[in-house]
């Protein structure tokens, strides 16, 4: 067997572990966690049936009311140690005749007056869930069935991630095995929770990928009109999971940029704008109507003024803004380190106590730090060191990742969190790493990388293919030991009668 059939089997049997990771955890956890799973549940549901809304704070449909107190737990924020004799009250619906109760009838009816603050969020992961689920609906699933139904959209868009960084590696750095190999092993065991949730966030990292990899595609080679079509709408999709994601949109403007320049320089532009013309178009009508929706309907092209409000948040002054603690070494360190941890574990609590080992973030943090340092210092100095293309790459994962965080710094020293519980007044910062998921590639690919620099001992990769590899069994092994008790849950899917 030769290396290529070697490779293509290693890598498809990561994806299918990466499948039966990613469903084994979404099963594993009940609903609803601490991520603003409900609101986006709620939106899912909304999409699937047709009822995109129009309003800033549209109330939470009544079926999803409904489905929110028969299967949530209260294990997120409580322990056993909260109610009456130290034990978790039975879910809902395994209560008979729980329905015509006036204990659920009052709490659906608070769910139901309640307004849902992400009504205005961008539609591409709403739209493709909303589907997903009428599909569901249509194949007789219901009741908690059909939530985790929802979720387990997360198992094909893990295992197509996977496939799509080996796909990379293998374009642009087709003589590093440690980078082809070592990229889609990083992630097909990547710790972020938020894969076991139903939401937006999740679609980000995938569409970035796709985007990342035609927009390189069509800058280095010669391209089909088609094909520019479809990077753009790829680029359009990816921004309109989350305004967060505006990164594909700079890295867009720069090969854009980069590419009529050489086109300029051999005098080959006037036989291009039909191609580059597909690629603008296909990014900004999907992404222009969306935005002209929010701003007659709303006010303001991102929908989000509103939620803002919603939150007690404000604008600040200019000489407001000049005194975050972010513009200090302290106050920066803690927002990079937070920012670094979450991006990797993501954020659930269980019982309110962050699910996470201390040692293992300090792992997170230093070893980010530098790999991703020893990758910028061998880009910069050694400049001959690595073929142009597979340079190109790590200078945009490098800037898309710079631009991701600077975004959510500049969100954390704009507004004034007033009564919000987080971000806070005390704690004034974005560091929820899922909000930027969209640099997980950009991440992964430059972490390899010094990965790649520091430990392959005279252009031998088997040392730092072997360190990637301890990695992913000490990840798996943590999150076993972190989330063992999450399967004893009586509302967990495996405990699901219907």
């Amino acid at each position: 067997m030769d290396r290529a059939r070697r490779e293509q089997i290693f890598v498809f049997l990561l994806c299918m572990f990466a499948a039966v990771r990613v469903f084994v955890y979404s099963a594993a956890f009940p609903f609803f966690n601490n991520v603003d799973e409900q609101m986006h549940f709620d939106l899912v549901y909304k999409y699937s049936v047709g009822d995109v809304p129009r309003e800033e704070l549209a109330n939470y449909s009544s079926r999803v009311a409904e489905l929110i107190v028969l299967y949530g737990t209260p294990e997120y924020f409580r322990g056993p140690e909260k109610f009456p004799q130290g034990r978790i009250p039975a879910p809902a619906w395994k209560i008979p005749n729980v329905r015509s109760t006036q204990d659920f009838h009052r709490a659906s009816d608070r769910w139901f007056r309640k307004g849902n603050h992400e009504s205005t969020s961008f539609p591409a992961y709403y739209a493709l869930a909303g589907l997903w689920s009428a599909a569901g609906r249509s194949a007789g699933l219901t009741g908690g069935n059909s939530l985790y139904w929802i979720r387990f959209l997360n198992v094909p868009l893990v295992a197509a991630l996977v496939y799509l960084t080996y796909l990379i590696g293998r374009t642009f750095a087709a003589d590093n095995p440690v980078q082809r190999l070592g990229l889609p092993v990083l992630t097909a065991f990547f710790p972020q929770d938020v894969f076991y949730s139903i939401n937006s966030d999740v679609l980000s990292p995938l569409l970035f990928a796709i985007s990342l990899l035609m927009l390189l595609q069509l800058y280095f080679h010669s391209r089909s009109v088609l094909y520019h079509a479809l990077a753009g709408l790829a680029v359009a999709g990816c921004f309109l999971v989350k305004i967060s994601n505006l990164a594909v949109l700079v890295l867009l403007g720069l090969i854009v940029l980069l590419k009529v320049k050489d086109l300029l320089a051999e005098g080959r532009l006037a036989e291009y704008v039909p191609r580059l013309s597909a690629l603008i178009l296909g990014t900004f009508i999907p992404t222009g109507l969306w935005l002209g929706r929010n701003l007659l309907l709303f006010g303001d092209v991102t929908g989000s003024a509103h939620k803002a409000e919603y939150l007690g948040w404000t604008a600040k002054s200019l000489g407001q803004i000049g005194d975050h603690p972010i513009f200090g070494i302290t106050g920066l360190f803690y927002f990079l380190e937070k920012l670094t941890v979450t991006f990797w574990r993501g954020e659930f609590v269980w019982n309110l106590e962050h699910i996470r080992l201390p040692w293992l973030d300090t792992f997170y943090a230093a070893s980010s730090a530098i790999f991703l340092g020893m990758c910028l210092v061998f880009l910069v100095w050694r400049r001959d060191d690595t073929g142009r293309e597979y340079r190109f790459l790590l200078t945009v994962s490098f800037l898309t990742l710079a631009i991701s965080v600077l975004v959510l710094a500049a969100l954390s020293v704009v507004f004034d969190f007033g009564k919000c519980w987080y971000p806070s007044r005390e704690s004034p910062y974005f560091t929820s790493g899922r909000l930027i998921l969209c640099c997980l590639v950009p991440l992964l690919l430059l972490y390899v990388d010094g990965v790649g620099r520091l430990l392959s001992w005279r252009k031998r990769p088997a040392l730092a293919l072997g360190f990637l590899c301890l990695v992913a069994v000490v990840i798996t092994v943590s999150e076993w030991v972190m989330t063992r008790h999450v399967f004893s849950s009586s509302y967990n899917w495996f405990h699901l009668k219907g």
